[in-house]
C-alpha cells in the first residue's frame, strides 16, 4: 500500500479506527441495527488484531514520520 514515493499505509490504520468507532457509535443508536453491524464489528476486531500483530505497520510509521531524509 504506497504511491510512488509516499508509503499511504501510514493513513490506513487511523482511517479503520474511525471505521470501528463509527459503527460502534451507530450500533449504541440503533439499537435494532446492532444485530445487522455486530458480525461487521466482529470481523473488523479480528482484522485488527492480525494487524496489530504484525511490524509492517511501525516500520511503515518510521518511514513517514520519523526518517524523512530516506525518502529521496
Amino acid at each position: 500500500m504506497s504511491l510512488k514515493k509516499t508509503p499511504v499505509l501510514c493513513s490506513s490504520i487511523p482511517t479503520f479506527e474511525v471505521f470501528m468507532s463509527a459503527w460502534e457509535k451507530l450500533a449504541k443508536g440503533n439499537q435494532r441495527l446492532e444485530k445487522f453491524i455486530q458480525p461487521g464489528l466482529d470481523w473488523a476486531y479480528k482484522y485488527y488484531d492480525r494487524m496489530d500483530c504484525t511490524r509492517a505497520y511501525v516500520i511503515t510509521m518510521c518511514k513517514c514520520f520519523c526518517l524523512p531524509a530516506l525518502d529521496n
